[in-house]
């Protein structure tokens, strides 16, 4: 079973307008994982981010929004900005 390292908790907008808040956690600094620990909703997905930008990876079969992603993508980012020495993929 792979361990996941803790990045930061995050709170994003459903379409819905419901938010969402919870861990951003990763196994492999690649793929990153939020779950909603802040209602009973049972919200979760795995994004990466390509050259392209941020994309939902996994999770349930529904689609979520690409706002959605790219503002849960934005706050890893910025938090990996922040913090650039648990950041594995700078290689500066």
């Amino acid at each position: 079973m792979a361990k996941y390292k803790y990045i930061i908790d995050v709170e994003a907008k459903l379409p819905n307008g419901e938010f969402v808040r919870g861990p951003i956690t990763t196994s492999d600094d690649k793929t990153y994982l939020f779950v909603n620990k802040f209602s009973s909703l049972d919200f979760y997905l795995e994004m990466k981010k390509g050259e392209n930008g941020w994309y939902q990876s996994g999770g349930p079969e529904i689609q979520h929004p690409q706002s959605m992603v790219d503002e849960l993508g934005f706050s890893i980012d910025k938090f990996l900005i922040e913090n650039p020495k648990l950041n594995k993929t700078d290689l500066s």
